[in-house]
């Protein structure tokens, strides 16, 4: 059955029709698939956010679980807050990441290297390679990298393992190579759907992708990671949200079924809607921006409207008064005091087919910046300037969704009455993160294992499988032992000697 839906994706892929330009001539031919630079491209971006399969196991339940973005439905609470493995849902974005996605951006780079009329296809596909790797590898440690998805071209079916600080110079490398490649005479990037083709809004993106990345070694190699952002900024990051990196899906079928290449839906909207009994945000992420006023709570969560709970602090409620209550991680929403109903949901801008996926933002730009500014590595504006630049654009990020807008009497208020301070700087920033990340549980759960922000409520479960310890990565495919047998057990080697989720990935030092 494998064999076969291997074949059926394949098919589909050579098969489809023609290429986009942009987002109007997708729209018209949804499918839009081909075997060309231009409509691989297309399909990887669409698969990086419109795959349902991982979306679904990766992003919402283990991600989300982990850093308690979302609590209270039974697949959340049972594996992602209890910490209990599931293989299907620890290797879904394993399997699909290197099957859809790699694979295409490798044979791009194949295809356009040393063609004069391709350099910014080339460097595009540079770009994509890193960011989906860098999930990849965040994830689960040291990966296929430099010779993964040349099994076609090259006759390597068993890629090594690269090491994760070996895949991040890669990174680094290809990242700085893009970006001057990236020219006006370059060529026409084709079947774009981040950027239409934009050459100056993909380099600020490889700057930024940098600075990201820069930023998640701080710990374990700070004077590199000093080195390179520096770099990114003075070569040039996102500017404002007109430069993040948004997906804007279509108003298609979702597809949880890997073989279908249909994931031009949003994937983790799919999750929301289809996920057992309910979507709710946690308990950490609702009084966090509760008890902060932050404008983000009435954008994000549905409110409880009551007449007969207690308020804030016990105090009485009035009559259509608006509350907002989480669930618990490590609890299921029907154990909520007040019953399955007592819980605010997910507004419903977030759960459409349609609803875009934010890949990297402006936001998380100057809040990263506001750390390293923290650090001493930038300078010119001070680390509490970048962060309520960084808060700001974290509230109007939202706009992309339909939310309607804060009030910006509000958001100032809440900008001056909640300033970084001095001696909380790091877990302000690294909070702010984490809200930021509100919809990518993926790279919030990066950001959590690098800082330790914020402080998750403790899990106590007796059934924990980890007796309550928050997984450090995903595990491997355990068919890895079959396919890759001498490179898997080399890595392991270096992973803690066992393909356990325990063992922590190689900037995680803390």
């Amino acid at each position: 059955m494998k064999f076969k839906n291997i074949i059926l994706a394949i098919v589909i892929l050579f098969t489809a029709v023609g290429c986009t330009e942009n987002f109007e001539e997708l729209e018209k031919d949804p499918v839009a698939l081909s075997a060309n630079p231009a409509g691989q491209l297309t399909f990887t971006q669409l698969c990086m956010s419109g795959d349902g399969y991982y979306q679904w196991r990766a992003n919402l339940i283990y991600s989300g679980g982990f850093v308690q973005h979302y609590a209270g439905a039974w697949n959340v609470t049972e594996f992602g807050s209890k910490f209990k493995k599931n293989d299907d849902y620890a290797t879904a974005i394993w399997r699909n990441g290197y099957a859809n996605e790699l694979k295409n951006v490798v044979d791009i780079l194949e295809k356009t290297s040393n063609n004069p009329a391709m350099v910014n296809m080339n460097a595009v596909a540079k770009i994509m390679k890193v960011m989906v790797a860098q999930r990849l590898t965040d994830l689960y440690g040291d990966i296929p990298y430099s010779q993964a998805g040349l099994g076609f071209s090259q006759g390597i079916v068993t890629p090594k393992y690269d090491t994760q600080e070996e895949v991040y110079t890669a990174f680094f490398n290809q990242l700085e190579e893009a970006y001057n490649q990236l020219n006006a005479e370059g060529g026409t990037v084709k079947g774009d759907l981040f950027y239409n083709g934009d050459i100056a809004k993909w380099k600020k993106l490889a700057n930024t992708l940098r600075l990201r990345l820069a930023m998640r070694i701080s710990e374990v190699k700070p004077q590199e990671a000093e080195k390179q952002v520096k770099a990114a900024l003075q070569n040039g990051v996102f500017e404002s949200n007109l430069d993040n990196c948004i997906m804007r899906h279509l108003d298609a079928t979702f597809s949880d079924n890997p073989a279908a290449i249909d994931f031009r839906g949003n994937g983790l909207a799919y999750a929301f809607v289809g996920n057992e009994n309910g979507d709710h945000f946690s308990s950490l992420v609702i009084d966090y921006l509760r008890d902060n006023e932050d404008p983000r709570l009435t954008m994000l969560a549905t409110p409880k409207t009551t007449s007969s709970m207690a308020g804030k602090a016990g105090q009485p409620v009035q009559p259509g008064e608006k509350l907002y209550e989480g669930v618990r991680p490590g609890t299921f929403r029907w154990d909520a005091p007040g019953g399955s109903t007592a819980a605010s949901g997910i507004q419903s801008y977030y759960k459409q087919k349609t609803t875009p996926y934010l890949h990297v933002s402006y936001s998380e730009t100057q809040l990263l910046l506001a750390e390293a500014a923290y650090r001493g590595w930038v300078t010119g504006i001070t680390a509490a300037e970048y962060y309520k630049k960084g808060v700001e654009a974290g509230i109007k990020q939202l706009l992309i969704y339909g939310v309607p807008a804060a009030n910006q009497t509000d958001i100032d208020a809440y900008l001056n009455g909640k300033p970084l301070v001095a001696g909380t700087e790091k877990e302000q920033i690294a909070t702010q993160l984490w809200i930021t990340y509100i919809f990518n549980s993926i790279e919030a759960y990066s950001n959590w294992r690098r800082t330790g922000f914020p402080h998750l409520l403790p899990i106590t479960n007796p059934d924990s499988e980890t007796g309550g310890v928050t997984p450090k990565r995903l595990y491997y495919p355990n068919d890895e032992m079959q396919k890759n047998e001498v490179n898997y057990l080399d890595a392991l080697s270096r992973m803690g000697g066992t393909n356990d989720w325990l063992n922590k990935v190689w900037w995680d030092v803390n």
